[in-house]
């Protein structure tokens, strides 16, 4: 008697599993976009992140490079709208003078914080955050699809990875 009940409770339990498993099979995944620093800078950036997930450091754009590495994951839920914010952590690198290596600034020591907006439409297959540093200070935060990240916006030279 006991072994039909432990059995009827399974088969309850198992109906409900399924049953609830094809509920949240309707919901989509969020999006994983893979986040891009270009840094217009004169500094080079340490320890970027965006809404806690690491970015990584971000050497200074190029006419052909933002400076940044791709890093995996953050999240969009699928019915965010533009504009939207974004919490942007990061450190600056010591402003070096050129061929001297002497050091006009030194390297940031706390994470400088900043609430940037993102704008633009989200295209159809989003695969990119891209966090753009401005030479004014200011942060901009754009999506791009799955055909790459954009072109750098600002077209600089530099003469070492962390020396405009």
């Amino acid at each position: 008697m006991r072994l039909r009940n432990l059995l009827k409770v399974g088969i309850l339990v198992g109906v409900g599993m399924v049953g609830s498993s094809s509920l949240t099979g309707c919901t989509k995944e969020p999006y994983q976009l893979e986040l891009v620093g270009y840094d217009y800078t004169d500094r080079a950036l340490l320890d970027f992140a965006v809404n806690g997930i690491s970015g990584g450091n971000v050497f200074l754009s190029t006419k052909t490079s933002g400076g940044g590495k791709y890093a995996c994951c953050v999240l969009l839920d699928r019915s965010t709208k533009t504009p939207f914010t974004i919490d942007v952590d990061y450190m600056r690198e010591a402003l070096v003078a050129y061929p001297s290596d002497k050091i006009v600034e030194p390297a940031d020591k706390d994470h400088l914080k900043a609430h940037v907006e993102v704008k633009g439409p989200i295209p159809e297959k989003p695969a990119y955050l891209e966090v753009h540093f401005y030479p004014d200070g200011h942060i901009e935060g754009a999506i791009s699809g799955d055909d790459g990240p954009s072109p750098p916006r600002l077209k600089l030279e530099r003469r070492l990875p962390y020396v405009r």
